[in-house]
């Protein structure tokens, strides 16, 4: 496994998550953000460049994480597709979900905006899992 390889396919991946991110926060689940506007601030293309460097330099550190522990390794013989779903699924659940859900506790945020959050980082955790999971084959 390369290092290199592999922060470049979470980059890329991150990249995706972008594009999957509008689909799914900016489209279906953005009218819940409607609901609580007090919580939240203006959005124009500076928050949106913003959060797109973000998400890219995300899927890099996920590619960091795949190479610092093996992504996986007990599902190496599983097959790429596999071990990107259940390395993208673990991180979801060990940080993602928790900080979404946590958040949830102390902000004034819809469920419904909560739920599409999960979903997204779901999303994009698996993506990027994939990606790497492939570079590592």
């Amino acid at each position: 496994m390369s290092l290199g390889r592999l922060l470049l396919a979470g980059a890329v991946g991150g990249f995706v998550t972008v594009l999957t991110s509008w689909l799914i926060i900016g489209t279906l689940f953005h009218r819940y953000q409607r609901l609580t506007p007090e919580t939240w601030r203006p959005e124009g293309p500076r928050q949106y460049a913003v959060s797109s460097l973000v998400q890219v330099l995300a899927g890099a550190a996920v590619g960091l994480l795949f190479f610092v522990t093996g992504g996986a390794p007990s599902l190496s013989q599983s097959g790429w597709v596999v071990r990107g779903l259940v390395f993208g699924g673990v991180t979801w659940l060990a940080v993602a979900c928790p900080i979404h859900v946590i958040s949830a506790v102390y902000v004034k945020l819809h469920k419904g905006h909560v739920v599409g959050a999960l979903l997204d980082s779901l999303v994009a955790l698996t993506i990027v899992g994939w990606a790497c999971a492939y570079a590592a084959r």
